[in-house]
């Protein structure tokens, strides 16, 4: 097989002293409008009569005899429309006197036929210049071949821009899932599902928008770089402003106190889509870069917010999916139904036995440790907000959360009570999927509270919110009532059924000599117990996941090839990481873990049932293709990657014995 450099050097020899790259390229259609608007060609016998062979052509071996022309094609253009296409080379076969190519625009894709007796100079110009990944202008008429596929019969041929590496094979496609995001636009340009997806996520943020404009609300713009992060509870990102030596920090919201200053300036009802940044670990539904919407209404209060947020949501999952029912998580629910409201305190009580209100920090974090629990920090908001993310996880909603402990809420207004605040959430399949409430308007409560926040920043906790003080004295001249609310990015993901990171076009990612150099890697396989396989099937899974996880790295697992004896003799040198093989007690225990895999950005290699007792693909992908993945039995799981990601992710598994 030849090298990268070879293949590349090969396209070059193929663009000598011609323009591969020029500035200007015309087309008449899309593709799209192409396949939309095709003409049926004239399909006459006259049409149909395929021309002879010119007098001494060798129609022989790999070359297509004129005088069997139409046994490939039904008609052509003679009577039909006539197009200039453009577009990339995704496929091509070429058989002397016949060559199809499929060309996609991003529009759709589409077959071309080149024909010698059409154009020998467009077929020998796609012979001779022409490869997979190349962008290209076409100009021809409408085609049928014999099976039926509308097509481009091509008169004229042109490079408007040559590729010199090949794309990856178009049905295997990029295997590694770091470098699918490293490589993006590859991954893109042969997934026409993912492609689909952000289509789908710009109708999402079509749909808020348009939802807010009825609704009279004024889009509006706030600073992204900040003196304080007022607004949310993160750890920020920091840099520093040349020009006016000051240290700046990235916004971690979408300009909350910017926009209640609005509110007290005159404007009732405004919001703002925009870019967030938090300094924070990343998961399935966090990332630190994201766009989010927040908006603010005045003479509204937290019950007026999750009225509006119920409507807004109903119309996303109505536009956007077309369909109000989800199943998420293993969690059903359907956002037409009524949306219960769950009490903050009454939850944790019911699910734990802890009361939030009495309890004390060591109680707290003594369930916390009976649960296997992580937690960070020891103050009673964290431990209080720690607590609850375990209960809502068997929530499946739609439901709203309601009257949060102040202790979390530091901008929210307070109930009546004096220990919960007017604050609401939006609960789906275990997660929290928006945000708002009452806003804080008396500067004396809003003044206490930036104190409290003060003391915890000087104990260590970064994620306290930054006391804002000019925004204290805009209190002071006054904000009228208010209601907030948040939704972004994680919604959307969530509605999707994917990992946030794969609904973000390009997320970031460690650059690739970072990782080769980085920590130790290590390749876990995972047996099924449960299964009761006899020793030869479990080996023989084994095996089967190694040469699978071999077969699709590829890289970085050897140090070199070969190593040599001291008498010459050569040795393949085995893997350079280490192996280690667990066992499962359940099926349902490694479906979970698969599901954790991917929602880590981790890629799991199964051998289930149907790949033991055949050998036969077809059938296999058959079987498959009859089941729910909560219903396929998996005989072994492996996983492989950076040593402290993996072993974190299979600690829950014991040595197999």
């Amino acid at each position: 097989m030849a090298s990268i450099e070879e293949l590349k050097l090969e396209r070059l020899n193929k663009i000598e002293g011609m323009q591969a790259y020029p500035a200007e390229s015309k087309y008449t259609k899309t593709v799209k409008e192409f396949l939309d608007e095709f003409e049926i060609p004239d399909t006459t016998p006259s049409a149909l009569q395929a021309p002879s062979p010119r007098e001494g052509q060798d129609t022989s071996g790999s070359v297509l005899p004129m005088g069997k022309l139409h046994e490939v094609v039904k008609g052509f253009g003679s009577g039909g429309g006539s197009a200039v296409l453009v577009g990339r080379i995704m496929t091509k076969r070429s058989f002397g006197n016949l060559a199809f190519a499929k060309i996609f625009d991003g529009t759709g894709e589409v077959q071309i036929v080149l024909e010698r007796e059409v154009s020998e100079e467009a077929i020998n110009y796609f012979d001779a210049h022409i490869d997979s990944g190349d962008f290209v202008e076409v100009s021809g008429t409408n085609y049928i071949t014999k099976k039926g596929e509308n097509s481009l019969l091509v008169n004229n041929i042109k490079l408007i821009s040559k590729a010199l590496l090949p794309l990856p094979d178009k049905y295997a496609g990029l295997q590694d899932e770091e470098e699918k995001m490293r490589k993006r636009y590859l991954d893109l340009l042969l997934d026409s599902e993912k492609r689909d997806l952000f289509y789908k996520k710009a109708k999402f943020w079509q749909v808020v928008r348009s939802y807010l404009n009825d609704k009279n609300f004024l889009e509006v713009e706030t600073p992204t770089l900040e003196l304080t992060t007022g607004g949310a509870e993160a750890r920020p990102f920091k840099t520093h402003h040349n020009d006016y030596d000051v240290d700046v920090y990235m916004r971690i919201c979408i300009g909350e106190l910017w926009q209640k200053r609005l509110m007290a300036a005159g404007f009732p009802r405004t919001y703002e889509i925009g870019r967030a940044y938090r300094n924070e670990g990343s998961s399935s539904e966090h990332l630190q870069e994201f766009t989010n919407c927040e908006l603010y209404m005045a003479y509204a209060d937290y019950k007026d917010g999750m009225s509006l947020a119920k409507e807004l949501y109903r119309k996303i999952a109505l536009d956007v999916f077309g369909r109000t029912k989800f199943e998420i998580k293993g969690h059903a629910f359907d956002l037409a139904d009524e949306w219960v409201e769950i009490d903050y305190a009454d939850e944790i009580l019911k699910q734990t036995g802890i009361d939030i209100w009495s309890a004390t920090d060591l109680e707290i974090i003594n369930k916390l440790d009976d649960l296997k629990v992580k937690y960070d920090g020891n103050n009673r908001e964290r431990l209080t907000d720690t607590i609850w993310k375990y209960c809502r996880k068997s929530i499946s909603g739609p439901a709203f959360l309601i009257n949060h402990p102040l202790v979390v809420s530091p901008l929210a207004k307070p109930n009546s009570d004096g220990r919960t605040a007017q604050q609401f959430q939006p609960i789906l399949a275990g997660s929290e999927v928006g945000r708002g409430y009452t806003e804080l308007n008396d500067p004396r409560v809003q003044r206490a509270n930036f104190e409290h926040q003060e003391k915890l920043i000087e104990r260590g906790d970064d994620e306290a919110m930054m006391p804002e003080w000019d925004f204290v004295e805009m209190l002071e001249h006054g904000m009228p009532p208010a209601c907030g609310f948040a939704l972004g990015d994680r919604l959307f993901a969530f509605l999707a059924g994917l990992p946030i990171r794969e609904t973000v076009m390009f997320p970031l990612v460690k650059p690739k000599e970072e990782i080769i150099a980085s920590k130790e890697k290590v390749l876990v396989s995972i047996i099924n117990k449960e299964s009761q396989m006899e020793k030869w099937q479990e080996m023989n899974a084994l095996s089967h996941l190694a040469a699978e996880m071999a077969g699709k790295v590829k890289s970085d697992l050897f140090y070199q090839d070969k190593i040599e004896t001291k008498d010459n003799v050569k040795l393949n040198l085995n893997m350079q990481h280490p192996i280690l093989i667990k066992e499962s007690n359940s099926n349902l225990e490694l479906l979970d873990f698969v599901t954790m895999c991917k929602d880590n950005n981790v890629e799991a290699y199964i051998f289930t049932r149907e790949m033991l007792e055949t050998n036969n693909d077809k059938k296999i992908i058959t079987l498959t293709k009859s089941k729910n993945f909560t219903d396929i039995e998996l005989l072994g799981v492996s996983v492989f990657g950076d040593k402290e990601k993996i072993l974190e992710l299979t600690k829950v598994f014991g040595l197999y014995k």
